[in-house]
């Protein structure tokens, strides 16, 4: 999977998280009790924890795209991808 691809799924993923995040945020408007601010709490934190991975994956958008293009042309010249990359471990 590449590594855009990755990135992309980062977004999607984060949207869910705060889909998931504004649902709790909604139980617990209707209902303020413990448990649903637990479970606010829980998406909250869920949910700080993929933006900060997502804005780390963001930062690096521009050695991403060169990798991306690395391994296109040594895919294309040499039939395996850049064994070389700027953003090592990018996306862990």
């Amino acid at each position: 999977m590449s590594e855009l691809t990755q990135m992309a799924e980062a977004i999607h993923d984060t949207l869910e998280m705060l889909e998931r995040a504004q649902e709790a945020g909604e139980e617990l408007r209707k209902e303020t009790n413990h448990e649903n601010y637990s479970a606010f709490r829980v998406q909250m934190e869920e949910l700080s924890d993929h933006l900060r991975q997502l804005k780390t994956m963001l930062a690096h958008e521009d050695e991403v795209a060169e990798d991306e293009l690395a391994d296109a042309l040594s895919r294309a010249f040499h039939g395996q991808p850049a064994e070389y990359h700027h953003a090592e471990g990018h996306g862990k």
